[in-house]
């Protein structure tokens, strides 16, 4: 056998000693640290000052990072049997996150750093639902400085996102002008239906579609539009549908509302009132197909709304899909519905004409009025109305293309 260089065993012998050495560095290190957090309950101010201080400069690296063995040996601390020592160690365990927090932040707000370099609680979860440009960037810095612990304990190991969601505001009660807080609400409402299929918060989509209530459409406009977008894509209850078209209108996600009238116009079973609000949203906002499918819907007498009129002798309003449906005739020809008999009708911020206000107080009124509608359109499609308008074409019998 070819014996063994001493070279090799000097080798060797070097490299358990540099092994060693590390290990004990490391032991020191640790050791260094304990013995430091107990100086926090030293009996000399001075001598806790500077104890605190050394932790404090050695509890962030030069890398930017939380030093793990500073973290530990001050989470030992948290446990001591001194009520002094534990305060002491718990108060620079935050102070090092709060550091560690303001340099994620001066990070988050430069353009240059990369997204999936910030690490902030939720961060990649925002920026993947709102994006990473400067305004949405600029906004969870906002939401950060407000909403830090509810971040941190929304993304802890244990977190359930769904109680942690509901346990934040109750939206029926939660200002308008808090735009944070609804911010912070969205985005956990986001995360549980992320994690699962959720049911529909009602609460919360009441709040969105009422003008009452909810976040102010005009304060940090982009960022709610794409949050509510995220969240209205995780809405699937059928009955919800005409709450989101609302919803779609007040804070311009005119995409998604043009997606949802077309899921309503193929679904015939979907409620009178769904299809009326899908019709008014689809003139909204200038839907190719609408024509044709208001022609569709000229024959449906369901009733989607009653209003009751106030004043000295209040009249009960009825409105019938096929009463949108010709309103929204007269308007794509360029007529008022008032010249037709609609004289109940009030304008509306998103939807031009408030459903409501569409109907008619009793039958005779509405056959007048139909009647007058199908002589404007005959008329304003360049036909002769003859004595029996029923008996002449008509844009209203015209097949749909």
């Amino acid at each position: 056998m070819k014996p063994v260089p001493v070279y090799r065993w000097i080798l060797l012998f070097v490299i358990c000693c540099i092994a060693s050495l590390d290990e004990l560095r490391g032991d020191d290190l640790a050791s260094r640290f304990d013995a430091l957090v107990l100086q926090l309950d030293d009996l000399r101010f001075h001598q806790r000052v500077s104890a605190s201080e050394k932790l404090l400069r050695a509890g962030l690296e030069r890398s930017g990072e939380i030093n793990t063995e500073v973290e530990k040996a001050l989470g030992r601390g948290t446990q001591s049997k001194s009520l002094e020592l534990r305060a002491a160690a718990q108060r620079v365990l935050k102070e090092i996150a709060f550091r560690y927090q303001q340099q994620q932040l001066d990070l988050l707000v430069n353009l240059h750093v990369p997204a999936e370099d910030i690490n902030l609680p939720g961060w990649q979860d925002f920026a993947e639902t709102v994006g990473t440009d400067l305004v949405s960037r600029r906004f969870f810095k906002q939401l950060v400085l407000r909403h830090a612990e509810a971040l941190h304990a929304g993304y802890s190991r244990n977190a359930n996102a769904e109680n942690i969601a509901k346990s934040f505001y109750d939206p029926w009660k939660l200002p308008s002008e808090n735009d944070l807080d609804w911010a912070l609400l969205l985005f956990m409402e986001i995360r549980r239906g992320d994690n699962r299929e959720a049911t529909c918060n009602w609460r919360l989509m009441t709040a969105l579609s009422n003008s009452a209530m909810g976040p102010d459409p005009e304060t940090h406009p982009a960022v709610f539009k794409r949050l509510i977008e995220a969240w209205l894509r995780q809405q699937s209850d059928p009955a919800a549908l005409r709450d989101c078209l609302l919803v779609t209108m007040r804070y311009g996600c005119y995409s998604t509302a043009l997606r949802l009238c077309k899921r309503v116009w193929t679904n015939p079973q979907a409620s009178p009132a769904t299809q009326v609000t899908a019709l008014l949203v689809g003139n909204a906002l200038g839907a190719i197909e609408l024509r044709a499918e208001a022609v569709k819907r000229m024959s449906d007498y369901r009733t989607a709304s009653v209003w009751q009129t106030l004043g000295s002798r209040p009249t009960r309003i009825r409105t019938q899909v096929a009463d949108v449906a010709r309103v929204i005739l007269l308007a794509q020809s360029g007529l008022d519905p008032r010249s037709a008999g609609f004289q109940n009708l009030i304008a509306d911020r998103w939807l031009i004409y408030r459903d409501c206000s569409l109907g008619f107080s009793d039958q005779k009124r509405r056959e007048e009025s139909w009647r007058m509608a199908e002589q404007l359109l005959a008329v304003g499609a360049g036909q002769q109305v003859g004595e029996k308008p029923d008996t002449k074409p008509s844009v209203l019998h015209a097949k749909p293309d």
